[in-house]
């Protein structure tokens, strides 16, 4: 398999099976952004898929092919979000299916994890983006604002803000679920532990 920068190369000029390849490449990591951002998997594959369409018909304006991952990137976070905005326009009608909850393991980890994205899914599309750049991918905060297409000190105050809303969430998710008779240190401790790093 050539590399990624020959991959884009041949596929800017129009080679359709290179830019099958650079699809394999990138679908796994993209999809695990486009579903923090949606949490849900069909939305996140549909996004995706749009994601794919608009990079093809835009590759042949990309100058440097080894912008090729961040220039895609803010492609997929930026139909991701349009996705996000356009399916909380609309009404939805619960139907009255359920999915049986997760089995607990007894996993302090995955409690925590829970949480998390217990909580991520009551924050907006835009801030379960920058977290999901952020903790998710695990990008410098440089990366995530060429990402969002938004100044450094920008990204900056949001992540402060989506962290703070993000804690609440967990604060209330925790009060939610705090069995009788439990401290409240244990309690502070826990939202303290899982908010400090987002497992997302």
């Amino acid at each position: 398999m050539a590399n990624r920068h020959d991959l884009v190369i041949a596929a800017r000029a129009g080679d359709g099976d290179a830019f099958m390849e650079l699809v394999q490449l990138e679908t796994p990591d993209a999809y695990r952004l486009s579903l923090t951002i949606l949490r849900h998997p069909f939305d996140a594959e549909d996004a995706l898929q749009d994601a794919f369409v608009r990079a093809w018909r835009q590759l042949p304006g990309l100058r440097d092919s080894a912008q090729w991952q961040a220039w895609f990137r803010r492609i997929a976070v930026n139909t991701a979000i349009d996705a996000g905005r356009r399916r909380s326009a609309l009404r939805i009608v619960p139907l009255g299916f359920h999915e049986p909850p997760p089995v607990a393991d007894g996993s302090t980890g995955l409690a925590d994890r829970d949480e998390v994205g217990q909580a991520m899914g009551h924050l907006d599309a835009n801030d379960r983006a920058l977290l999901a750049l952020r903790f998710g991918q695990d990008l410098e905060l440089p990366d995530v604002a060429a990402a969002l297409g938004i100044p450094l000190g920008t990204a900056k105050s949001r992540l402060h803000r989506a962290l703070g809303r993000l804690r609440k969430e967990l604060e209330s998710v925790d009060e939610l679920e705090q069995p009788r008779g439990s401290s409240s240190g244990e309690t502070e401790y826990r939202i303290k532990r899982a908010s400090a790093e987002p497992r997302i």
